[in-house]
């Protein structure tokens, strides 16, 4: 299902595009706040330290946190990575140039 989100580049701009209203939408800044907040209670927690077992959830909620509150950008920066190859700088992996021919 997912390789069908984004396999033209139609696809890709537009899902670009709503990435990138979203993040503008007042519903989404609110949600970012809420786990903003979320975020640094769990660090505060976290630095203050305590049972291991309870340590290590904390910290798997601190990864799926920020996680969330990336996944806008990230999937802006991965397709715009797609939408975009990286410029080959490979001195042997270029075309040969083409001479001249000589006129007889």
């Amino acid at each position: 299902m997912i390789d069908q989100l984004f396999d033209t580049p139609e696809k890709v701009e537009l899902a670009i595009a709503n990435f990138i209203d979203v993040q503008k939408h007042p519903g989404w800044i609110l949600v970012k706040q809420i786990v903003d907040a979320n975020i640094q209670i769990l660090s505060k927690q976290i630095l203050a330290g305590g049972d291991k077992v309870l340590m290590d959830d904390k910290r798997r909620d601190l990864l799926a946190y920020e996680n969330v509150i990336n996944t806008p950008a990230d999937q802006i920066k991965k397709l715009r990575s797609v939408e975009s190859p990286a410029p080959n700088h490979d001195p042997y992996d270029q075309p040969k140039p083409v001479e001249p021919e000589e006129a007889t």
